[in-house]
């Protein structure tokens, strides 16, 4: 499938930023899953300066601005050719070692709601590692109603179980905290996914990758209860949320606001 994507990101600054930093993790993974034809990413003021590939196979990019004021706006666009390989996500070109994916942190510790998803996900299962993570995704799929605007980034799992509702994001961190509860590493994605939308609006997506032994990375998405496919692209993944971010800001001797808005679309394009 050929997908054509457009994301843009547009900060407001109420005063001026003395100096501000942008890091970007914008360009899609590169992997058998999704073949990049056309991709670019652009910046309203300052320039886009290359900086590294790091160990997980990001292409990291920065944009470093003095005395600025007013609106910044990041854009990256593209056309990427997808596959659907069942979920499995191959060919990552990364360096850094499944077993850190073990760790836990504030957004995705566990707790007694874990727990008993874990409990439930054991039963009746006959130490088949597959099965056992699908059964895991199904559960955690069942434990939170999907409501727009429920939660925030900064919202953990365990209050979003808490709650009972949350975002793509929320159920993400669930899936991510209860695998890894049963020793399955396990990071958190951030993307897009096409799909057909009653608003005509679409957003970032988030989903999470299970490392399963002799299978490698496998890719459920708990919001739509099921593996990934060729309707996703995968841009950035780290231990959460935070450490996924497509775009991390710093700004010095700064006390103004910032206000931030997204934009995606989103098409296929054959």
């Amino acid at each position: 499938m050929k997908i054509k994507i457009k994301h843009s990101t547009t900060y407001k600054y109420s005063s001026t930023v003395p100096r501000l930093i942008q890091c970007l993790k914008l360009y899609p993974s590169i992997c058998d899953n999704q073949e990049i034809l056309d991709w670019e990413t652009s910046t309203s003021n300052g320039k886009i300066i290359e900086s590294h590939f790091d160990g997980l196979g990001h292409r990291v990019q920065n944009i470093f601005i003095k005395n600025f004021s007013g609106q910044l706006k990041i854009t990256s666009q593209g056309i990427l050719k997808t596959k659907d390989l069942s979920g499995i996500v191959k060919g990552l070109k990364e360096k850094v070692h499944p077993l850190c994916f073990l760790r836990e942190t504030d957004l995705t510790k566990p707790c007694k709601n874990i727990e008993k998803i874990s409990s439930e996900a054991k039963k009746n299962n006959n130490k088949n590692y597959i099965e056992f993570v699908h059964k895991l995704n199904l559960i955690v799929s069942n434990s939170i109603k999907y409501v727009s605007g429920s939660t925030t980034t900064s919202t953990c799992s365990k209050d979003a179980l808490k709650q009972k509702k949350g975002v793509c994001q929320d159920f993400a961190h669930i899936l991510i905290s209860a695998a890894r509860f049963n020793q399955f590493p396990a990071r958190y994605v951030n993307g897009f996914l096409l799909e057909e939308t009653t608003s005509g609006e679409n957003t970032s997506h988030a989903w999470a990758e299970i490392f399963i032994k002799d299978l490698g990375w496998v890719a459920f998405d708990p919001s739509h209860k099921k593996c990934i496919d060729d309707k996703y692209i995968r841009i950035s993944t780290g231990f959460d949320f935070e450490d996924a971010s497509m775009i991390k800001g710093v700004k010095t001797n700064y006390n103004g606001d910032e206000f931030l808005d997204t934009k995606v679309d989103i098409e296929s394009c054959q």
